[in-house]
């Protein structure tokens, strides 16, 4: 009888898990260089350069709508640059979609040679993220996630905020907390 059970509940969890209508979000790289402090990102804020977008319509203010940086430095919400902000310099967030498939510190010095595009509807969507201080990489990460159903679906706020998170822990991945370095 035990047999039947877990073949039963095997079965439930396969129903459930392999549906489409359920995917989880794949944060599938985060790394940090050296510059990477919790007071570095503090200062830069996230103002967000975008390349592309994960749905079709979505406009730079509806992509980082509801998006906010880590609590511990914050929680100051993402916002696009300012119109009279030059692409390629100071501290920002660099968002592409549907672009280059590893995000590389080229972002921070020319992000339009990643591409980026409007991802098809009902398609699933890649974003790389990038953290820059003017031309230098500070963090960087990437994420897949299922499609986007327009402005406002939870599961994209979700599944940045889950990005964010990977990419700006409050203390740099590349030190011990016991002291010693890396």
């Amino acid at each position: 009888m035990r047999g039947v059970h877990k073949f039963a509940l095997a079965l439930a969890m396969t129903g459930f898990f392999g549906s489409a209508a359920f995917a989880f979000p794949v944060v599938s790289y985060v790394d940090q260089t050296s510059l990477y402090k919790p007071s570095v990102i503090s200062a830069g804020g996230f103002n967000v350069e975008l390349r592309g977008a994960p749905a079709p319509g979505m406009d730079a203010a509806a992509i980082v709508a509801g998006l906010h940086g880590p609590a511990w430095a914050g929680g100051a919400p993402l916002s696009p640059l300012p119109a009279n902000a030059a692409p390629g310099k100071g501290t920002r967030l660099v968002l592409i979609f549907n672009g280059a498939s590893a995000p590389s510190e080229t972002a921070c010095t020319d992000a339009a040679a990643l591409g980026g595009a409007e991802a098809a509807p009902g398609a699933p969507f890649r974003v790389i993220a990038v953290y820059c201080m003017s031309d230098r990489m500070v963090a960087r990460g990437a994420l897949s996630a299922d499609s986007v159903q327009g402005p406002g679906d939870e599961n994209y706020r979700a599944a940045m905020q889950s990005l964010l998170a990977a990419m700006f822990p409050p203390q740099g991945l590349n030190i011990s907390p016991f002291g010693g370095g890396i």
